[in-house]
């Protein structure tokens, strides 16, 4: 009996050290696995860490004391966590505890990369300065029975009398794919009006002198067809007066196309405003001038146009247009569109603005009323609210008032929220195919450094020109009369004692 007992006794003492065993030999394993995974982890981690670090170092964004505490901090919380995760003679919690603070640490660094791949991305586009382009229109009746190309081979255009040279590199690249004759116009009123009549089997213009042309004649679009776009490419000279833009004032030109797309390509230029920035006394002075001021052509012997029209003939033409009539040095330039202002007001997530009146829109695909007083707009009707004028007594006036609204709007929506952490990216993604700077990267970054490091807060000072509007013919519109404003001298003297003066530090 005693020898049954002993013999049931030894079984079980050896099946419990069978257990045991095996219960150890997996707590063994488990520890080498873990072992194993968090010396691979931490290889990982200092790859990650070392790739965050790399961009922020290669973005130069950082002011030297922020970047010193950044690299310190993340020096010894790598200090920390490396050891934990690479030796094997770690507790298994402290390992854990250090896998899931590494997880933690990586995914903000993965975040802080994508960031920083798209600023990256963003300052190389928007700094970009290419060549600008410029379309040019075969256009026939639209009961003609001409529906490509070829069929106009070997016909007769109409076309412009203009010693422009893109004309002439127009008409050079429409000779490789067909042989047409040009009959020279001095009018564009004679000119749509011999299409109309038949008088030619097409015309062939600027996409500038067509946008004319559907404004003066009626129902002229409706009436033609385009059978054919040229582009081309024109050149463009680098217009930056470069200073130290932390140390020196500068004047920035913003110029707003009336398209949407492609930013290089040429067009009116219908929201003018000269920026001042004093990185001394911290004022920004925001100078709006009215689409329809009278200026000189630069490039066309001092030929009067309207300011609006120098757009089209690029970017240096108003800049040159700009610097005649002020007198005044602009050291770089801005140039967005219709999609620059839609995507990025989206992107911030729509913005709140104060109208002076009721009014509805007048000659857009959709119309939208505005009430007086707290509006909240979403990108078209942001970009709907800076276009209207014709609802307004003093038109382009208060249309540029209205503009300065709707900046003053973005800048408070991305300053004064989490608008600009919480969607980063989507907003340097939205617009940096739609806008144009010629101000280098590095002077960005100079800039952004000196606001990180100063964190200040700038005055923004607002002021207009204003003149008298007459009915007048000018360069651009040929032998119709358009809508001008005559500068009002007086006006104009003192908005550019004023830049002067936000210059110099006597206006602040």
């Amino acid at each position: 009996m005693w020898n049954k007992r002993n013999r049931t006794d030894n079984a079980e003492r050896s099946a419990t050290a069978e257990i045991g065993a095996e219960a150890g030999q997996k707590e063994s394993r488990g520890r080498t696995y873990l072992n194993r995974f968090s010396k691979v982890w931490s290889v990982l981690y200092i790859l990650m860490l070392a790739g965050f670090v790399g961009m922020i170092l290669r973005l130069d964004m950082l002011p030297a004391n922020l970047l010193y505490k950044v690299l310190t901090v993340l020096g010894a919380l790598s200090l920390l966590i490396f050891p934990m995760l690479y030796f094997k003679n770690i507790h298994r919690s402290r390992k854990i505890v250090a896998i899931v603070l590494s997880v933690v640490l990586m995914g903000g660094y993965a975040y802080g990369m994508v960031n920083l791949n798209d600023t990256s991305s963003f300052f190389r586009e928007v700094t970009d300065v290419g060549n600008q382009t410029e379309d040019f229109y075969l256009i026939v009746k639209k009961s003609s029975s001409y529906e490509k190309l070829k069929d106009l081979d070997g016909k007769t255009a109409g076309t412009y009398f203009t010693t422009e040279s893109n004309y002439s590199s127009a008409k050079s690249k429409l000779a490789g794919n067909i042989n047409i004759t040009y009959k020279i116009i001095k009018t564009l009123s004679k000119l749509d009006d011999g299409l109309l009549k038949g008088d030619y089997e097409s015309v062939f213009v600027s996409a500038a002198q067509y946008k004319t042309m559907c404004e003066k004649v009626s129902k002229f679009k409706s009436k033609t067809r385009i059978i054919y776009t040229i582009r081309i490419d024109v050149s463009q000279k680098d217009l930056s007066k470069k200073v130290d833009v932390t140390q020196n004032s500068f004047n920035i030109y913003v110029s707003g196309l009336d398209t949407s797309g492609n930013i290089r390509e040429m067009s009116r230029s219908d929201v003018n405003m000269i920026v001042t920035v004093n990185p001394k006394t911290h004022v920004v002075l925001l100078t709006s001038i009215p689409r329809d001021y009278e200026i000189q052509l630069p490039s066309y012997n001092n030929a009067t146009d309207k300011l609006t029209h120098t757009g089209i003939y690029g970017i240096q033409e108003t800049i040159g247009a700009v610097e005649k009539l002020t007198g005044i040095d602009m050291n770089y330039y801005v140039k967005v569109n219709y999609s620059t202002v839609r995507r990025f007001v989206d992107a911030i997530g729509g913005i709140d603005v104060y109208s002076d009146y009721d009014f509805t829109t007048h000659g857009m695909a959709v119309q939208y009323t505005f009430r007086k007083g707290k509006n909240h707009l979403d990108g078209k009707k942001a970009l709907a609210f800076a276009r209207e004028r014709k609802s307004f007594e003093d038109g382009d006036v208060q249309r540029n008032r209205d503009q300065a609204k709707v900046m003053s709007a973005i800048i408070s929506k991305c300053t004064s929220s989490t608008t600009i952490l919480a969607r980063y990216s989507t907003i340097l993604n939205s617009c940096k195919q739609y806008m144009e700077i010629n101000m280098e990267a590095a002077q960005i970054k100079q800039l952004v450094k000196m606001q990180v490091n100063g964190g200040y807060k700038w005055k923004i000072r607002k002021q207009n020109v204003e003149g008298n509007s007459v009915l007048e013919t000018c360069y651009s519109s040929g032998d119709y009369q358009v809508y001008v404003m005559k500068p009002d001298d007086d006006d104009v003297t003192n908005a550019t004692d004023k830049i002067i003066g936000v210059m110099d530090g006597t206006v602040r």
